[in-house]
């Protein structure tokens, strides 16, 4: 189809006022849609309500970012460094436009970056949602929220007006997802059949809205993009206080005079987070953003199992061959000119005397790779979505628990297993806006895999489509996994001696020096 621009501008009414977008190729876009407001530490609330008609044909602003780069849009072959504010609460919806009054799935995007980084609009192969809008016939969702210090901070012992301040950033995604539940029909979509993806920090987020019981009516089911981090204990509550206490007194703040936390330059915040992590990292001590259990967010399921109000919403899980590998760099010339002894020599530098042993495993689960490629295997986010995967099979009354791993080796990077977020333009049908990491025939053919099984499963819970082979549950009994390569298998516990000797022999992440 000719992808036109549609000057019969579309108006919907939500409720709080009328929006105007504007269509192109026949999709609806709503940018920079306000979901909530707030003030600094508080929890979200209801966005005003307005006259006449609102504009909604730009991207809102985005959160502030703790380190040293900006959020970067790219439209049409342009690189625009877009605004940043504390008031980042807005959502953008891709809605395929029809006259037919049918309601149509949602599907609802969280964005990565751990807790602490990233943007709905920072990358537009991953999260731009037209080509799933237009090709699958779904509305597509993705939002901004607060993050970092400002999203998870602990400042409890300051005041019971911050008892949820740890949580806030999650919260703002109950309250975008309140907005959805309450407006999105407006827009063609079903409030009732809401699918909720996030990748990496947003498969966190996933997870924990499957935990906040205040979540539960807004959503049917959920998909996580290596979205759990097998990185050693969660923060914990004295951690957390002690991050927040050290930060304070850097800045001069105590329980007395705790109002000078609402005007503390935002950088100046970050700048105490730094000097905290200075003094407390050297000491063990936990520094990371994130969410704390308390009895608004039940934390974690891998932690502390799937709570009864959602545990019986479909749930699909997937990582990649690679994930985070960053001791890892071989270019695809030497790979191909180096023998197999050489390979060998630098597979026993690495992993030691038992390299023999692991390498025997990793050709049983992956006899069509380069011996090289264990060089780049991640266990951090298999393990413990596998380990998810099982929790949630094991408590949901239906057998709704899906599993894949894309195995893919990319054409760009030396051909490079699939890295961190190697998925994501595959399964949103982005895939030609990335083409260094693609190719004509297995391009292709994962993007059909890929994307029809996350069409599937957004309409009905089940991504068995016609690329594929069989796609079974995953169980405790029968642990089936959808592995994407230049052939595509359900194999059943076929990596997990492998994954079991490589957490042996390689330290996990530690992500705290990132932040």
């Amino acid at each position: 189809m000719a992808y036109l621009y549609d000057p019969v501008e579309p108006v919907v009414e939500t409720k709080y006022g009328k929006l105007r977008g504007y269509t192109f190729g026949g999709v609806n876009h709503f940018l920079g849609v306000r979901y909530a407001k707030a003030e600094r530490f508080r929890m979200p609330e209801e966005p005003d309500s307005w006259e006449g008609i609102k504009e909604a044909k730009t991207f809102g602003a985005t959160m502030l970012q703790m380190n040293p780069y900006r959020p970067v849009a790219r439209n049409m072959g342009l690189n625009i460094p877009w605004a940043e504010s504390e008031d980042c609460y807005f959502l953008n919806i891709w809605a395929p436009k029809h006259d037919d009054g049918i309601k149509r799935p949602v599907f609802v995007y969280m964005h990565g970056g751990g807790f602490f980084a990233g943007s709905s609009i920072m990358e537009v192969e991953n999260m731009e949602g037209f080509n799933m809008a237009n090709r699958g016939d779904v509305l597509f969702v993705s939002m901004n929220h607060r993050l970092n210090v400002l999203g998870h901070l602990n400042l409890s012992d300051y005041g019971e007006e911050f008892e949820n301040t740890k949580n806030l950033g999650i919260a703002d995604l109950v309250a975008a997802l309140k907005w959805i539940h309450e407006n999105i029909e407006a827009f063609g979509g079903d409030p009732d059949n809401v699918t909720i993806s996030g990748h990496s920090g947003g498969g966190g987020k996933v997870l924990s809205m499957y935990q906040i019981e205040e979540a539960k009516d807004y959503f049917t089911r959920g998909i996580v993009m290596s979205g759990v981090l097998d990185d050693g204990p969660e923060t914990t509550e004295e951690e957390s206080r002690l991050l927040t206490k050290t930060m304070m007194d850097h800045l001069g703040i105590t329980r007395e005079n705790i109002e000078k936390v609402y005007d503390v330059p935002f950088r100046d915040l970050v700048g105490a987070y730094r000097a905290a992590q200075k003094i407390l990292i050297p000491q063990g001590v936990n520094v990371n953003l994130a969410p704390l259990k308390n009895e608004y967010f039940r934390g974690f399921p891998i932690s502390d199992g799937f709570c009864e109000w959602s545990k019986d919403k479909d749930l699909m899980l997937g990582t990649t061959l690679s994930e985070f590998n960053f001791k890892v760099h071989i270019p695809v010339d030497k790979k191909v000119a180096m023998t197999e002894d050489e390979k060998l020599a630098m597979i026993a530098d690495r992993f030691g005397e038992r390299y023999d042993e692991l390498l025997d495993l990793f050709k049983k689960a992956y006899p069509d790779h380069d011996i090289l490629d264990l060089m780049y295997l991640d266990a951090g986010f298999r393990r413990p979505s596998c380990e998810t995967a099982k929790i949630h099979s094991q408590v949901s009354a239906f057998d709704n628990t899906y599993i894949y791993l894309f195995a893919f080796n990319m054409p760009s990077e030396g051909r490079m297993p699939a890295w961190h977020g190697a998925d994501i333009p595959f399964a949103f049908w982005n895939s030609e806006k990335a083409p260094i990491d693609n190719e004509p025939v297995y391009g292709k053919q994962n993007a059909d895999a890929i994307g029809n099984a996350y069409l599937n499963f957004i309409k009905c819970g089940d991504p068995n489509n016609e690329y594929l082979p069989e796609w079974k549950t995953y169980t405790a009994d029968h642990r089936y996994t959808m592995v994407i390569d230049k052939k595509n298998e359900l194999k059943e516990a076929y990596d997990e001696e492998l994954i079991k000797l490589y957490i042996e022999l390689c330290p996990p992440l530690n992500w705290s020096p990132l932040i």
